[in-house]
Parts: C-alpha cells; sequence; structure tokens
C-alpha cells in the first residue's frame, strides 16, 4: 500500500484539518482580492499616474499575463516539491509583487508588481485541491472542495465595500503595503501548518505533459465547448476586475459607494453561481436535457445581460449587473462538461488546461478593452465616453456570439458528448 493510501485510510481529526484547510483558503481568498481590487482603486490610479484607458488595462491585465504564464511548470512543480512549499514560496513572491505596487512609482513598477502577484497566486487553487487530495479522505472532498471555493466569492466581496473603507483610513499605497505584509504571514503559515508528504508523485515529464495536451487539443468536445467556455468566463472576469468600476462612474454617474454596492452584487453571484449551476444541472439531467444544452443556454442569457449592458440599461443596474456576476462563474459548468468526456486521469489536465486559456483570453480582453476606450477623448469630468465601453463591451460580445455559433455548428457532428 502506498503513503497516500495509507493517509486515506487514517481519520483527520477536526483540528487537524483546520490547520490545513484555512491557510490555504486564505491564500485562495487574496488570489480574488487581489484580481478584483482594481476595479475600486482604477480612479485613485488613474488621478495619481494619468493612466490611459490601455496603460491602464494592461496593468491590471498583468495580473492575469503572471497567473496564466505559471501554469505550465505548475503541476510539474506540485509533483515534485509538494503543495507546502510550492504554494508558501509562490505566495511569498505574491507578497513581493504587492509590496512593489505599493511603492510604484511608474506604470512600468505597478505592472510588474500586478505580474508578481499573479504568479504569487497562480497555484492558489491547485495547490490547495492537491493538498486535499493527499491530507483528507476521498469522500469527504466535495463538501472540502466546496467550502474552498466559497472562500474566492468572499476575496471579491472583500475588494468591494471593505476596499472602500479601508481607504478611508488609508490610501492604496498603505492597503497594498498591508495586503503585503498579510500575504507573507499567509505563505509562512502554509509552510508551517501543511504536513510534508513523505514521497512525491509519478514525477511527470515534460514529454509526458506535451502528449496530454496534445490529446486534450485535439479532442472534438474540448474543440467545440472551450471556445464558448473562454470567451465568456474570460469577459466575464476582464470586466468584473476593472471595467465595470468605470463603467458604473461614467455611464450610470454612481458614487463611489454606489459603486462598491454594485460590485458587492456581482461579487455575491460569482460565489453562488456554480451552486446554483450545480443545481441546474441536476434538474436538466431528471428532464432528460443534456449539460451541453444547459451550458448553451445558459451562455445565451449571459449574453443577454451583456446587450442591457451595452444598452446602458442604468436605470435597471443593480439587476443587470448582479445578473452579469451570476453568470460568469456559472459558466464554469463547462469544466463539469469536458471533465466527463476524458479518462480519469486527464481531467485534471483538461480543466487546468481550460483554465490557462481562459486567463490568457481575460489578460487580452482587459487590455484591449481599455486600447479600445483610448480612441475616445475623456469627458470634462475625467471619465471615459459612454459609447467607448459600447465598443469596447461590444467587441467581448460579438466574440462570444461568434463562440456560440461555433458551439453550435460544431454540435452537428457525431461527437460522444456527458448526458
Amino acid at each position: 500500500m502506498s503513503d497516500g493510501d495509507e493517509l486515506q485510510d487514517k481519520p483527520l481529526g477536526i483540528v487537524m484539518g483546520a490547520v490545513i484547510f484555512f491557510p490555504l483558503a486564505a491564500g485562495f481568498f487574496l488570489s480574488f482580492l487581489y484580481r478584483s481590487i482594481n476595479a475600486m482603486l482604477a480612479p485613485d490610479l488613474v488621478r495619481e499616474f494619468g493612466l490611459s484607458p490601455s496603460e491602464l488595462g494592461l496593468m491590471t491585465a498583468a495580473y492575469f499575463l503572471g497567473f496564466g504564464l505559471f501554469q505550465f511548470p505548475l503541476g510539474i512543480l506540485l509533483d515534485r516539491f509538494g503543495p507546502a512549499r510550492v504554494q508558501s514560496s509562490l505566495l511569498a513572491i505574491a507578497a513581493i509583487g504587492a509590496f512593489l505596487f505599493s511603492v510604484g512609482e511608474t506604470v512600468s513598477a505597478l505592472s510588474l508588481g500586478r505580474g508578481l502577484i499573479g504568479i504569487g497566486v497562480a497555484g492558489a487553487l491547485m495547490s490547495s485541491f492537491t493538498a486535499f487530495a493527499i491530507w483528507f479522505p476521498h469522500r469527504h472532498l466535495p463538501l472540502v472542495n466546496g467550502c474552498f471555493m466559497a472562500f474566492g466569492g468572499l476575496g471579491a466581496l472583500a475588494a468591494t465595500k471593505p476596499v472602500q473603507w479601508a481607504l478611508e483610513l488609508t490610501d492604496w499605497r498603505g492597503l497594498f503595503l498591508t495586503l503585503s505584509a498579510t500575504t507573507a504571514m499567509v505563505a509562512v503559515l502554509v509552510f508551517v501548518s501543511l504536513p510534508k508528504p513523505a514521497g512525491t508523485a509519478t514525477g511527470m515529464r515534460w514529454r509526458d505533459q506535451a502528449r496530454e495536451l496534445a490529446a486534450i487539443y485535439t479532442h472534438p468536445l474540448f474543440q467545440r465547448v472551450a471556445p464558448l467556455a473562454v470567451a465568456s468566463i474570460a469577459t466575464g472576469l476582464s470586466v468584473q476586475g476593472l471595467w465595470a468600476g468605470t463603467w458604473l462612474r461614467d455611464v450610470a454617474a454612481l458614487d463611489t459607494s454606489e459603486i462598491a454596492t454594485h460590485l458587492s452584487l456581482i461579487a455575491i453571484g460569482l460565489t453562488v453561481g456554480p451552486a446554483l449551476a450545480g443545481v441546474a444541472a441536476g434538474v436538466v439531467r431528471r428532464l432528460g436535457v443534456s449539460l451541453l444544452t444547459l451550458f448553451g443556454a445558459m451562455a445565451v442569457v449571459f449574453m443577454i445581460f451583456q446587450v442591457l449592458i451595452i444598452l446602458e440599461w442604468t436605470g435597471a443596474s443593480y439587476f443587470v449587473w448582479a445578473g452579469f456576476g451570476l453568470f460568469i462563474n456559472a459558466m464554469a459548468i463547462s469544466y463539469a462538461v469536458l471533465s466527463q468526456a476524458f479518462p480519469k486521469e486527464l481531467a485534471g489536465r483538461v480543466n487546468t488546461n481550460l483554465n490557462m486559456l481562459m486567463i490568457f483570453t481575460a489578460f487580452a480582453s482587459q487590455y484591449l478593452v481599455g486600447w479600445l476606450i483610448g480612441f475616445w477623448p475623456q469627458t470634462p469630468e475625467g471619465g471615459y465616453a459612454p459609447v467607448a465601453y459600447q465598443a469596447g463591451f461590444g467587441l467581448l460580445l460579438s466574440l462570444q456570439a461568434l463562440a456560440f455559433i461555433w458551439f453550435v455548428v460544431t454540435g452537428r457532428d457525431n461527437v460522444r458528448t456527458p448526458d
């Protein structure tokens, strides 16, 4: 019997489980806080540095670039060194990035800080799932993973009203300095609290990873589902993490408090969306409807909410943005759709590669919206023209529409799909 099998047979005490769970959950919380915080800080950053829309988009999107690039070596590092060493080391990098951001005096310095933060939180999810698989009994993993995912939504919530309150006590530099120190403490906590497995896993090589990538990317169902999933989720994350806040300021003409409330609703949607999507999946299964049909229908509803935003339904802004937030993570049902079509040994790699594509697309989307907005002059108040948002958001919507057409057209092929 292997060490892993022996560990799975041993009961895990509540205290020991908490010692493993909460430091990792704190890291995941911070990853979503860092991802979302610039939506609240954007006015301060633009005012202090005179950022153009493209500079603001590129600087904020550097988080996604660092995050995405590190997905390539992450699996092999986890396999070789274990989640405790990998996650604590990465969080230390995030702490350095937050410190550099707090003292940055140029756009390049801010971008470097954001990029290092992205690298530093790139393993927050996979490191934790790896640790849970090692130390928690398998029968408890669905509950443990579900509770863990909720901490991401709490992190996005913390980037709204709590950030507004914090900015009443200090400026954005002081806030990021505090976050840097907090992240460093979590890094130490992860390192000292997680047990170290006696041995490493199977020792995957780069050649093995290349073969798996070929099997994933050439699979007909992956080619059908991935474009729509990536375009939808990347749009949601890129807008939620930055441009939703400026839209609410420039188009809906809301003050800081009202903007924070709207962003809180989006974050709540991020938290409950996956759970509601899971409930919907159970209902449609009992009705004999496939998950692919549900996925396509959800994509259409998500695009409808974006149409309402582009049409500037400011009178119903709470409803529109709450719905937008609800469907961002709900679209992650695509992970379940794809996982069921691949062998179990490839399911994790399928999810990782879909996630990597989504992160890179979120980076490009966040930058492209800013680049397009920059073609219009700023308003007398220093904001961005409403028509500029229509152009930027319209581009993202067009890409989703094209991906949806591809999804429908390729569905005519005889591809085995999950029920």
